[in-house]
């Protein structure tokens, strides 16, 4: 049986089977998010957009869509009878209807979603931070819809609207699992950023804060663009993600809300929420890459969003940079730089290395501003002129944190500092590194474990991608990574695992199908 629902942003969704193990998966799903058959959801004349999901590779392929069809997207599982990986095969599907929303402005939030008198309200903080105490911790008429992700999506209008997401993680290891009425969704009206403290405290967050925070909310946005391998793929869906965390962060109030064990905090918020409403729109609507974010800082600045490693670790990914155009000002080395090459005419921001003034008297090609990556030891080709500069950088903010970036002499000394200490910290670590190999090469230790935290091996398979995790209990303390062709295991937990008894990962990671 199909299942259809409708979003907020006006796109009416219709999950179709097209094999056995697709129509259980699918039933399951229906069953956690609150879904109806598809026919009881439909409008006289509306279609809607098909998400055709098949098991296996030699699924019966009948009336499957095309790859380059508008109207339908293509989800592709494999086959397992595994509890666990029926798990992540629901998310699977879940996620494909996220990433889609995404091209339409949406976000898929770490956050909890609350209502109060006809209004919705998020949550948004790390896995740490207590969204699910704190939305357990709220009274009457405060009511909450889900304390973990939450999906954000905008209509015609620009109204963000916010549908209540499941909470995977009540499935794993033989959770208690639950249901969660995804198609019923709140309007959006104030978006609070957690954090701890020994009081509350409330206060208002800039736009351009909120933008960085609702970015670093988003963190499977993060995680699937850095682990792309498709460069303009990843800046495609990195740039997708931006322009969502501004609209957001232009139309939705944001607050930073520092939470107590013990405090009343519902009642701060209650003294800020804008309360009026809104009826849901009918119709919907390698090198260190810079995505533009405009209207967000004062007037004579540009703010950009930075990609990529070449500025570790001045600058980390993502990271909202401050470009400030020069104007009568010169060129300094040590300034960190936003430019346009002549040659590619890309976006990149690298740190003045030199400056030679070209001259009338020497007319030399070498005369100009050479750059260099701070995580790379041979400067850019080519050389610049000032009319290739944008501005420099002098500010980056990642999430709640922003900080200046020096230039010039200050700079450069930053950099030295910065380098000195990474090396000081290497060298300080290197003799308990030295005693944990030891013990590593003595294990592993996994005998000492209580039976529930035993070592799992679990397939993940994501959008293109499929991922193998190492699970004790209900955390990740590992994945393979394939690029480098290793496992890559948490400190301390090699203690618990011996490499050479994992299975050879190679013959199991298949790229799915073009979907």
């Amino acid at each position: 049986m199909s299942l259809g629902f409708r979003l907020a942003d006006g796109r009416r969704w219709v999950i179709r089977p097209y094999d056995e193990e697709a129509a259980a998966i699918v039933a399951e799903l229906g069953r956690v998010m609150c879904l109806g058959p598809a026919h009881e959801t439909s409008r006289p004349g509306e279609e809607g957009r098909e998400l055709c999901v098949a098991v296996g590779d030699e699924c019966d392929e009948s009336g499957w869509p095309e790859a380059d069809s508008n109207a339908a997207v293509a989800c592709r599982l494999t086959a397992s009878s595994d509890r666990d990986a029926r798990i992540a095969q629901m998310i699977q599907v879940a996620t494909t209807i996220a990433r889609e929303a995404l091209a339409r402005g949406g976000l898929l939030l770490h956050a909890a979603l609350t209502e109060y008198r006809g209004s919705g309200f998020v949550m948004a903080g790390p896995g740490t931070v207590g969204k699910s105490t704190a939305s357990g911790r709220l009274p009457l008429p405060w009511h909450s819809l889900c304390d973990d992700t939450t999906l954000v999506v905008r209509d015609n209008n620009g109204q963000f609207w916010a549908h209540p997401w499941p909470t995977w993680s009540r499935f794993w290891a033989n959770g208690p699992g639950g249901s969660w009425t995804v198609e019923q969704p709140v309007p959006l009206r104030a978006v609070f950023f957690l954090g701890q403290a020994p009081a509350d405290e409330l206060e208002p967050v800039y736009p351009t804060q909120a933008a960085a925070l609702a970015l670093e909310s988003a963190v499977d946005l993060v995680r699937e663009a850095s682990g792309m391998t498709d460069v303009a793929a990843a800046r495609t869906l990195f740039s997708e993600g931006v322009s969502a965390a501004k609209a957001l962060a232009q139309a939705v109030p944001a607050y930073s809300l520092k939470l107590s064990l013990t405090g009343r905090f519902w009642e701060d918020i209650e003294r800020v929420l804008p309360m009026t409403s809104v009826a849901p729109s009918s119709e919907g609507t390698h090198g260190q890459d810079i995505v533009t974010v405009e209207s967000m800082v004062p007037r004579g600045s540009l703010r950009m969003v930075c990609t990529g490693s070449s500025m570790h670790p001045t600058l980390q990914e993502p990271e909202f940079l401050e470009v400030r155009p020069y104007g009568t000002a010169r060129v300094r080395c040590g300034d960190v730089v936003c430019f346009k090459p002549p040659d590619t005419g890309r976006t990149v921001v690298h740190r003045v290395v030199a400056v030679v003034l070209p001259s009338p008297v020497s007319g030399r090609a070498s005369d100009g501003i050479r750059t260099r990556g701070d995580n790379s030891s041979r400067d850019d080709p080519g050389v610049l002129q000032a009319g290739d500069i944008i501005g420099r950088v002098t500010a980056a903010q990642h999430g709640a944190r922003r900080r200046v970036v020096h230039g010039g002499w200050r700079g450069l000394a930053a950099l030295r500092c910065v380098r000195v200490g990474q090396a000081v910290r290497s060298n300080v670590r290197r003799l308990p590194h030295a005693l944990y190999r030891f013990l590593v090469a003595l294990g592993p230790f996994d005998y000492l474990l209580p039976r529930s935290l035993r070592l799992r091996l679990v397939r993940f398979d994501a959008r293109r991608r499929v991922f193998l995790k190492l699970l004790i209990g209900r955390h990740a303390v590992g994945e393979y990574d394939e690029r480098c062709d290793q496992w890559r295991i948490r400190w301390p937990f090699r203690l618990f695992v011996k490499e050479q008894t994992l299975p050879d990962p190679k013959p199991q990671i298949q790229i799915p199908k073009s979907q």
